[in-house]
């Protein structure tokens, strides 16, 4: 079962990427050990207590005007756990080939600017494979 966690400081895109993520689950049929949503960077890197391919991360790049903190925060996670899966919700599809700069491995970009459908198509199929992994 996943542990999932979202890093998103705009309270609508929170629940937009929660409510997705959510649907997924149900009309899948998966389950997940627990779903946690943070605003704040720091509560998200506390919150990591295990390691392994059953973690998963969505990530805004820009956090509190800080265009880059996600693939720092990225950068981290992936320290802490080199098996995890993260995923990148931004309106700064500019900065995916940072991610190779930084290393992070990030399973894909989400542009929030996406169809509500294609939106929760592609988070789905993040996660289909998430789980097809753990």
């Amino acid at each position: 079962m996943l542990n999932i966690f979202v890093l998103e400081d705009d309270f609508f895109q929170q629940t937009r990427i929660e409510t997705a993520i959510k649907k997924c689950m149900s009309d899948n049929k998966m389950r997940y050990r627990y779903l946690e949503v943070f605003g704040k960077p720091q509560q998200l890197l506390d919150a990591i207590k295990e390691t392994g391919n059953h973690q998963f991360f969505f990530l805004d790049i820009e956090i509190k005007g800080d265009k880059k903190r996600g693939m720092e925060i990225a950068r981290e996670i992936r320290e802490k756990d080199p098996s995890a899966s993260i995923v990148f919700v931004t309106t700064h599809s500019e900065f995916m080939p940072l991610s190779f700069r930084y290393q992070v491995s990030a399973l894909d970009y989400i542009d929030k600017a996406l169809s509500a459908e294609e939106f929760e198509s592609r988070i789905e199929t993040a996660l289909l494979y998430a789980n097809s992994q753990d």
